[in-house]
């Protein structure tokens, strides 16, 4: 049988261990602060905490360019090989049609559209990789993969919306209003889009707390052999906490991600989140 590759834009998130152990192709993003163009894996979260909150600078991401994935098609398909490469949503980002060109008159090359972010793209990724193992097909594994695009429960809950207005994503009468009220907002990604989902208020700690409990109620259908916890720069205790409740709820496999620098771009500091499929 001919190698088949699985690869992922890093926006994904697994971290470098994660994509190796589950033989992972990676496409970086760039990264771009003031006037400096950066590959994503060159900044850290610290760094676009500093350049927002210190140096007044919007940081913005830099999508992987035609090229990028043109090189590694033709890599991953000059012996007869294939791959399956996954792509964070269309609607938030350049980077699948850049794919998608970059895959025009090329033979076994198949790419997705995850219609998610963050580890939302890399859990797809994972199960493509799991099935590359088992022995199945290209076609076997597209069978299997497409019908859990839209199966991924992906949501957040933040602290505030800095982050959110600073890039355009909320308006200065929301920021307003959230910071007054103590307004904690969670996020979901639905059809492709990061929209709103419901409001918790008070303090952070409790608000997660209430936020878990919300999302814990949804997972009677999950898919409780695995799911991801993760977080930006947060307290030790409200993700130990977090954990331990999907554990409690009967998730087998918990792994925490720290969030990479493009979703934290959006969403800065003191944000939680939980990744996990529906059955």
């Amino acid at each position: 049988m001919s190698k088949i590759t699985i690869s992922v834009d890093n926006t994904a998130d697994l971290g470098e261990e994660l994509y190796k152990k589950h033989n992972l192709e990676v496409i970086y993003f760039g990264v771009v602060i003031g006037s400096e163009l950066h590959r994503d894996t060159e900044v850290r979260p610290e760094d676009i905490y500093k350049a927002v909150e210190v140096d007044g600078l919007l940081p913005k991401t830099n999508a992987a360019l035609e090229i990028d994935y043109r090189e590694l098609f033709e890599r991953a398909t000059v012996d007869g090989g294939s791959i399956i490469h996954f792509n964070v949503s269309d609607r938030l980002s350049a980077s699948h049609g850049n794919a998608k060109r970059a895959a025009i008159g090329l033979d076994r090359v198949h790419v997705i559209d995850s219609k998610n972010a963050s580890v939302g793209t890399g859990v797809l990724a994972i199960r493509a990789s799991e099935l590359v193992k088992e022995g199945k097909s290209v076609e076997e594994i597209l069978a299997r993969i497409n019908p859990l695009v839209d199966k991924v429960d992906t949501s957040f809950i933040i602290k505030d919306l800095n982050y959110l207005y600073r890039g355009g994503r909320a308006s200065g009468l929301k920021l307003l209003g959230a910071n007054l009220l103590k307004i904690r907002p969670s996020l979901v990604v639905t059809k492709g889009k990061i929209v709103p989902d419901k409001k918790f208020k008070g303090q952070f700690a409790p608000a997660v707390s209430e936020w878990t409990k919300y999302k814990i109620s949804h997972t009677h259908s999950a898919d409780k052999e695995l799911m991801f916890v993760v977080t930006t720069d947060i307290e030790e205790s409200i993700t130990e906490s977090v954990i331990k409740s999907f554990k409690d709820a009967g998730f087998k496999n918990v792994i925490r991600i720290t969030i990479g620098t493009t979703l934290t771009i959006h969403v800065g500091r003191n944000a939680i989140g939980a990744i996990f499929l529906q059955s």
